[in-house]
């Protein structure tokens, strides 16, 4: 849908959260509505059916479910819907072109691919937009002339879009149940919905690596593999093109060898578009990594502590343990979610270098029943917490006693019921950090 589609319509925002908003502002500068209305959930059911009789069009929020009954519901009145990334996507491949839209998504690391990439692209002297789920609402973006916009898309912003980037890419695919979703295959499909609508000359690249993705990405067009042999590809802490080392984990400010996974794509991409690799790499070593993304937050007592908050997968865990060489412990809980902790325990038990294992909150005592099943080293030792700071306490006491050397924090699910989001739970971690390295007495 374009926004000339909008023009004379009665129109309801359903969510106004900050995209919400942001739809509201653009509608009203323009002046496009006959008649524009708001709904939030929690206004009721009620007041969403007088809106549903005089409504023609709903822009829908993201945290807004396509799933939802009462969304089945205004699709049978004849209620149209459309949304904030899909009028953005469609406004720009229909009235500028010569923008090339970069939409990148995956259950883990998007948002550090996305940054990494407009890092690039900024610094080789390109007009570039950051959008979507980081930076400025896409709808903002509309006006203005850009060469490329790189947009983080959720599963929740993918999964009703009538238009595709010109390029996408996919950083990888967990098993994650989410209930907007309602099932697991909804989620993975919605995902890929993001590439469903390129068109010939277009291109969407995907992480060889990941065997769900691959699977899923097989209904695809223009598929183009990174993370393979031939073309850009990490191993350990090394970051190869063909068989020539380019670049090494060390070269960077950012942690994790598997973010040479995700810099393989973006690398890909920046190929892709004719730029000179070298250089590239150049620029991404002023790159700052993003906050509570395997974060580095103090030293006390030779111990790393490591803030990796946005960790919601069992998966994104077990690549925070592979990306140090450390004696850790790690620290894991947060609200149920259908998760399956076999893999995740079977990692520690096969890695001796993890020590001492954490969990905590809603889902912890799932987690401490796939660890005392699959673990079964001597020499590990298994806390179950009832709050973060006894987690963090305990975990720095037992790790100092077999000369351990860092602390990763990383909750394997998510933190609503407990947090407000990601952010919030990763800020309480480093204060509890800071509070314990302000008390140590060797300070």
């Amino acid at each position: 849908m374009l926004i000339k589609d909008l023009q004379g319509k009665r129109i309801t925002i359903w969510g106004m959260g900050t995209e919400g908003q942001s739809v509201k502002e653009y509608l009203e500068k323009h002046k496009i509505p006959a008649a524009l209305w708001e709904y939030n959930d929690a206004d009721g059911n009620k007041k969403l059916d007088k809106l549903l009789e005089k409504t023609d069009i709903i822009i829908r929020s993201p945290g807004v479910s396509i799933y939802k009954d009462e969304v089945k519901k205004a699709k049978v009145r004849g209620i149209q819907f459309t949304s904030s990334s899909d009028l953005f996507l469609n406004e720009m491949l229909t009235n500028h072109p010569q923008t090339q839209v970069i939409g990148i998504s995956g259950s883990k690391g998007k948002s550090t691919s996305v940054s990494m990439l407009y890092h690039i692209l900024k610094s080789f002297g390109c007009k570039v937009a950051l959008g979507g789920n980081i930076g400025k609402p896409l709808i903002d973006l509309i006006d203005e002339k850009y060469d490329f916009v790189v947009g983080e898309f959720s599963s929740y912003q993918a999964s009703d879009l009538t238009a595709s980037p010109q390029i996408v890419m996919f950083t990888n695919l967990f098993s994650v149940h989410t209930d907007w979703h309602r099932g697991h295959e909804n989620y993975c499909l919605d995902k890929m919905h993001l590439a469903a609508y390129q068109k010939n000359g277009d291109i969407c690249f995907v992480n060889d690596r990941n065997e769900q993705l691959k699977h899923y990405a097989k209904v695809l067009r223009n598929v183009c593999y990174y993370d393979v042999k031939e073309g850009f590809h990490a191993e350990g802490r090394d970051l190869y093109y063909g068989t020539d080392i380019i670049a090494n984990i060390k070269d960077f400010k950012f942690s994790g060898n598997h973010n040479l996974d995700n810099l393989s794509g973006v690398l890909s991409i920046i190929k892709y578009l004719g730029f000179d690799i070298r250089l590239a790499i150049n620029f991404l070593k002023s790159f700052e990594p993003l906050p509570h993304r395997l974060q580095k937050v103090a030293t006390i007592d030779d111990v790393l502590f490591i803030n990796d908050s946005i960790s919601t997968a069992p998966e994104a865990a077990i690549g925070g343990m592979k990306s140090f060489d450390d004696r850790m412990a790690i620290i894991s809980g947060g609200i149920e979610n259908q998760q399956d902790y076999t893999e995740y325990a079977k990692y520690i038990q096969d890695n001796p270098k993890v020590k001492v294992a954490v969990t905590l909150f809603q889902c912890g005592k799932q987690i401490a029943d796939a660890i005392k099943t699959y673990v079964t080293r001597k020499d590990f030792v298994l806390i179950e917490a009832e709050s973060l700071e006894e987690g963090v306490e305990k975990a720095f006491i037992e790790l100092k006693k077999v000369k351990g050397t860092l602390i990763l924090f990383s909750p394997t699910a998510p933190s609503f019921g407990y947090y407000k989001n990601f952010m919030e739970r990763g800020e309480h971690f480093i204060k509890i950090v800071k509070n314990l390295e302000k008390n140590n007495p060797s300070k």
